[in-house]
């Protein structure tokens, strides 16, 4: 009786493996592809953006966050 309930279950367990087994290869081939085209260009961009490669025309100043002092129609009541 135990194996013909389990033989009557045993075509389900296998599909669920196989969908299993889809959704694990599906997850690894795409990390294989974010890890072989994705991450070298982004590690080559950040090589070449802090040895001043790109962007070297932009003034830092520029870029950097002001201080409350520093900004436009601020007026400084009290500083320590």
């Amino acid at each position: 009786m135990i194996t013909l309930l389990y033989t009557g279950v045993w075509p389900f367990a296998k599909f669920i493996g196989f969908l299993l087994f889809l959704i694990i290869a599906t997850m690894g081939f795409w990390c294989l592809m974010f890890l072989v085209s994705i991450l070298p260009y982004w590690l080559t961009y950040g090589i070449a953006e802090n040895k001043g490669k790109i962007n070297a025309d932009v003034e830092p100043d520029s870029v950097r966050r002001k201080t409350l002092a520093e900004q436009e129609g601020v007026e400084v009541v009290f500083k320590k």
